[in-house]
């Protein structure tokens, strides 16, 4: 973006520190009036270091780690460096566990959505609006809590399995959760379909093209809200998501309103997911019997090579590329979120726009800034 300014423009900077924004970014705008001329994003506040801290433990270690790159995915992050791990070792998880994984990372999925349309609703002006779904979240978290013994940073998965089994009252507790859930989302439903306001800050607004948004990387509900059924549970699948009958959840428009509308759309889709799990599980061990390593302890060596592996993550595209010299710790790990991209697809988004609609659209994109900022 030229900073260079004329006499009838200005620069603002909205943050890094901004109600509205998840997590420390600036965005630079230009403005002629209220018209948004040019904007740029800067990332960098957080500085977490991930994948470094990553290289400098052992690979039981960094599990707990990829919770934090962003703690709404947690699960899915698991899911991406495990799994990296597994082809790493050959490790092939036994059938429960890997229903057990689906199951645990489709709740994650639906807690994702019911923050993200929680907080975008109060960066529209709905403040109230945004208790509504966190009460219902609550409910997900629980089922999360018993299972994994923790509401967002689970450090759940293992190496060929899961840690524990689902407990005993699981399914009864999820048909109980799911029909209020459900409720909930057919109330909020009903409210954007009919507020003449909703409507007009949302239809037509933001709206981000197929092309910009393959050009860009896009991936996940921003890129399926412009009707790109790229999912990657259904492109490239991994666990048992071939045993499921779904669909990938897309909208045309590419503005605001389709963005969410996808998200929840995938809020019924990951239930019904659930559902078919729990209904195939089947019973057997959490873990193979020819485990190449000792489950009590925490050091295992890993044989050299490099591998990819990516997951379906709230947000979109969750990559691990990992290279192991043949220690106990990955020599080098990059990771490819999906919120990066997102992130670089705001400045033509928002490009002709007022200013008012800034925080609408960016709220829209379900942005995880720490997960960008590793």
């Amino acid at each position: 973006m030229d900073t260079n300014v004329g006499p009838d423009e200005m620069l603002i900077h909205l943050g890094p520190q901004h109600v509205a924004q998840p997590g420390p970014f600036r965005l630079n705008v230009k403005v002629k009036g209220e018209t948004v001329q040019d904007s740029e994003v800067e990332i960098g506040f957080i500085h977490k270091g991930i994948e470094k801290i990553l290289e400098s433990k052992t690979y039981l270690q960094g599990i707990p780690v990829v919770d934090r790159a962003c703690y709404l995915a947690a699960l899915s992050n698991e899911e991406a460096f495990v799994g990296s791990v597994e082809k790493l070792v050959g490790i092939e998880p036994t059938e429960r566990s890997q229903y057990i994984r689906v199951i645990v990372e489709e709740l994650s999925r639906i807690q994702s959505h019911l923050l993200g349309y929680a907080e975008y609703a109060s960066f529209l002006g709905f403040v109230s609006m945004f208790m509504y779904p966190i009460a219902v979240r609550e409910k997900v978290l629980e089922l999360l809590e018993m299972t994994t013994g923790a509401r967002i940073t689970h450090s759940y998965l293992r190496f060929g399995g899961v840690r524990d089994d689902l407990p005993e009252g699981f399914e009864a507790k999820c048909k109980e959760t799911f029909e209020y859930v459900r409720k909930g989302v057919e109330e909020w439903g009903e409210l954007m379909k009919t507020d003449m306001i909703y409507r007009e800050r949302t239809v037509g607004v933001g709206v981000l093209t197929p092309d910009i948004a393959s050009d860009l990387g896009v991936s996940g509900p921003p890129l399926r809200a412009t009707g790109v059924a790229f999912d990657i549970r259904k492109d490239d699948p991994y666990l048992v998501y071939d045993d499921f009958d779904f669909k990938v959840c897309t909208e045309t428009a590419g503005d605001i309103d389709a963005r969410i509308w996808v998200r929840i759309a995938e809020i019924y889709e990951s239930m019904y997911i659930i559902e078919q799990a729990l209904d195939q599980i089947p019973s057997g061990p959490l873990f193979p019997e020819n485990l190449p390593y000792d489950r009590r302890s925490p050091v295992m060596r890993v044989p050299e090579g490099e591998v990819f592996h990516r997951v379906e993550d709230p947000r979109g595209e969750m990559g691990f590329y990992m290279v192991s010299d043949g220690s106990d710790k990955p020599y080098r790990v990059k990771i490819r979120g999906p919120v990066y991209p997102t992130m670089q697809a705001l400045p033509p988004l928002i490009k002709g726009t007022q200013l008012a609609d800034v925080v609408a659209i960016a709220g829209s994109m379900d942005a995880c800034t720490s997960e960008a900022d590793r």
